[in-house]
């Protein structure tokens, strides 16, 4: 009669194990259908940039509002830096460094992917935009990821086209680094 106690194991298990269970329970829990992807996109598109970006420190935070309502510009939102003809390269910077942090952070409020799309779309934009590079990736490396983030069905077509403007732009030489 040698049932097994998964209670028993468990409890009596190195806590290394423990939390490699717990993380992967945690990992499942973070999969999002499509639908549910694009909808928090989009959401992450029309929101203000100074509530996202704003829980930086006090001088870079006032770098950010006065760069958001500088000139006219009327950036409010993330859709409106990505979509501008010339957007300030610090904003798509922040923007990025933005998308990277909650890429990285294990308990971010974006889903991975929304994030990893915004942090493309970033450098994208400063790329198309700007002729600038904004990345440390390399050629190979920010293709790929450009083109993973242009695949994904739920982001608006003109930011695919943006991300293909970049992709054109990286396939011609590129911007200088």
């Amino acid at each position: 009669m040698s049932e097994f106690d998964s209670a028993g194991t468990l409890s009596k298990s190195p806590p290394k194990s423990l939390a490699a269970f717990l993380a992967a329970g945690e990992e499942r829990a973070r999969l999002w259908q499509p639908e549910e992807l694009g909808a928090i996109f989009r959401h992450q598109m029309s929101a203000p940039i100074l509530m996202d970006l704003g829980g930086l420190d006090p001088a870079t935070a006032g770098r950010l509002k006065t760069l958001s309502n500088a000139q006219s510009l009327l950036l409010k939102s993330f859709l409106d830096l990505f979509l501008h003809p010339v957007p300030p390269i610090e904003l798509l910077t922040l923007s990025k460094d933005f998308a990277k942090g909650n890429m990285e952070h294990p308990d971010s409020s974006l889903p991975n992917e929304v994030a990893a799309v915004l942090y493309y779309v970033s450098i994208a934009s400063a790329l198309a935009r700007l002729d600038r590079r904004i990345s440390q990736l390399s050629d190979t490396e920010l293709k790929r990821g450009l083109e993973w983030a242009k695949s994904k069905a739920w982001v608006e077509p003109r930011l695919q086209q943006l991300l293909e403007e970049a992709l054109q732009k990286l396939a011609q030489g590129g911007p200088i680094p």
